[in-house]
């Protein structure tokens, strides 16, 4: 790549950071491109250079967050006992709400009223993580390492609650316990995702 077409990118990536910026601050519909361009310090004409509409520009953040693959902790954690497994799914979709979380508030509404884009999220973000949880599910099971078990049921609604949990933690922490360190967190969900809140000791 050279010169040229690396500054191109970087204006490009500087561009579309400022729109997740204003977006999730102002709601897709009151951002402006004048807005925009403003932050990232460019005549707003600059920015159709780079995107044809404003819309063009919510959906490459759509794409620079749907696209990224889903990370391969999923896969290198399928090789854990199931304490271990949930913890690292746990760290991992927490890591990933973290470091969108710009692009994730801009999406927020436009995920929910737009159904390409709703469909786009939900089978490229969040069913790699369904699908990751029932295959793990699936192999412990038939080692009888865990119960059986519906693993239809039980995976999405693991899989989840710890998404819901990872968004919760991420934007509104003050009713997700902010105070309590991540690691504590984790251990908590993780016993009781694997132990529910039964008093039987363990190895019962």
């Amino acid at each position: 790549m050279g010169w040229h077409e690396s500054l191109r990118e970087q204006r490009k990536e500087a561009i579309l950071e400022a729109a997740a910026e204003v977006f999730a601050q102002k709601g897709y519909h009151r951002a402006t491109i004048k807005e925009i361009a403003a932050r990232v310090g460019i005549a707003p004409g600059t920015i159709y250079l780079y995107f044809e509409s404003k819309r063009a520009l919510l959906l490459s953040i759509a794409d620079r967050l749907i696209t990224q693959r889903v990370s391969e902790v999923l896969e290198q954690a399928s090789s854990l006992d199931a304490q271990g497994y949930i913890a690292a799914v746990l760290q991992e979709r927490l890591d990933f709400f973290r470091r969108n979380q710009p692009f994730l508030q801009a999406l927020a509404t436009e995920v929910w009223t737009d159904e390409s884009l709703r469909r786009r999220f939900f089978t490229q973000v969040l069913a790699p993580v369904f699908a990751s949880g029932a295959r793990y599910l699936e192999k412990k099971v038939a080692e009888g390492v865990l119960r059986p078990c519906r693993v239809e049921i039980v995976a999405p609604a693991v899989a989840g609650s710890i998404i819901l949990i990872s968004l919760l933690r991420i934007f509104v922490p003050e009713y997700t316990l902010a105070d309590v360190p991540e690691d504590e967190l984790i251990e908590e969900l993780t016993r009781l995702y694997l132990d529910g809140l039964s008093a039987r000791g363990e190895g019962e």
